[in-house]
């Protein structure tokens, strides 16, 4: 068997996945069942416009084709929404029972592009034959099994992520490894959610909605005095970090202190110390400061604003550091020289 063929059939048998026809009735009812989760926790929140549900509940009353929904299998059998949260929480949402958002309900259709008539119909306004149009139209249900390989989980997800609204890597991260064990996510969440962190990046709802505090986070845990191992592009990289992590591979608790302090610290001097010249979060910068300083913490910790303010402007000037940033910047090379470069830079030097 040549090396092409074993590497395929390897491929193949890695992933355990199971292809099927349900109606919406069927996912309504597994829902209301706990059966089927929509979990906040690691999916993106419902966040459709009613332009955007109408549109979507006018496509099934046209039959117009649906895209497949993806779910994972979790050890009790239940599945978690993958890809389909919008899709899906707008067909419980217009029929009442959405729960985690429950002021999402009850709303009213706005025009369809071809049927006017619907605009102002909330579900009890619609005739008996179309709520049953609705609850009977069929999807294909895309099911992966928790004994997959997880890197090949991953690459699905990532590949054939079908909805309008791309899945980060964070949330794929989130809804792979959750089957193993929460401790680990449970713990980036709650990091990037403290109100220090969040004050300092100061993110727009949009990157909220798609987790880039706990991706930063995990960004922080994954190079912190581990920035040698790095041996493929940075997300893969924190994909195999959080893998090991959420199996208790590494210790990871250690950093949680480092973490903090570096906050603490960093958070006076606000988000401009983290910024490029557009003002945006440069995820560069926020490697060298966070790593410079963790790497250095008790000296940080009596230095004072005005000696972090410097070293800050130090490594933003820097010729070296800048040569390895921009783009590009997440190739594991790159990675390497970035934060060796900083910890030089934030090196005491008195």
């Amino acid at each position: 068997m040549s090396d092409l063929e074993q590497e395929i059939l390897s491929g193949r048998n890695s992933l355990s996945a199971d292809r099927l026809d349900m109606s919406f009735g069927e996912l309504m009812n597994m829902y209301s069942n706990d059966e089927l989760v929509i979990d906040p926790e690691f999916q993106r929140l419902f966040r459709w416009d009613f332009e955007q549900r109408s549109r979507f509940i006018e496509s099934i009353l046209l039959g117009i084709p649906i895209p497949s929904i993806f779910v994972a299998e979790d050890t009790d059998g239940r599945w978690e929404i993958v890809d389909g949260l919008q899709r899906l929480s707008t067909i419980f949402s217009y029929f009442g029972m959405l729960k985690h958002t429950p002021e999402k309900n009850g709303w009213a259709l706005v025009a369809g592009d071809v049927v006017d008539s619907l605009d102002g119909l909330e579900v009890t306004d619609l005739p008996i034959k179309y709520q049953l149009n609705i609850k009977r139209s069929v999807c294909r249900i895309e099911v992966v099994k928790w004994d997959s390989h997880y890197d090949m989980r991953y690459e699905l997800f990532n590949r054939l992520n079908t909805g309008g609204s791309p899945l980060t890597d964070q949330e794929i991260r989130n809804c792979i490894f959750r089957g193993i064990s929460v401790d680990f996510t449970n713990l980036i969440k709650e990091l990037s959610s403290s109100e220090d962190f969040v004050d300092l990046i100061q993110p727009t709802q949009k990157q909220k909605d798609e987790l880039y505090l706990d991706e930063l986070v995990l960004r922080f845990f994954s190079l912190f005095q581990n920035h040698e191992k790095v041996n493929k592009n940075l997300s893969d990289h924190m994909t195999e970090y959080m893998r090991m992590a959420t199996k208790k591979e590494i210790d990871y608790e250690s950093k949680v202190d480092s973490f903090n302090r570096v906050v603490k610290i960093v958070r006076p001097i606000g988000r401009s110390a983290l910024s490029g010249r557009n003002g945006q979060i440069s995820t560069s910068l926020y490697d060298g400061v966070f790593n410079g300083v963790a790497g250095n913490i008790d000296y940080y910790e009596e230095a004072g604003d005005q000696k972090i303010r410097e070293k800050i402007e130090d490594l933003k000037q820097d010729d070296e550091f800048k040569k390895v940033s921009g783009v590009a910047s997440n190739y594991k090379e790159r990675v390497k020289k970035r934060i060796e470069r900083a910890l030089e830079v934030f090196a005491p030097h008195e």
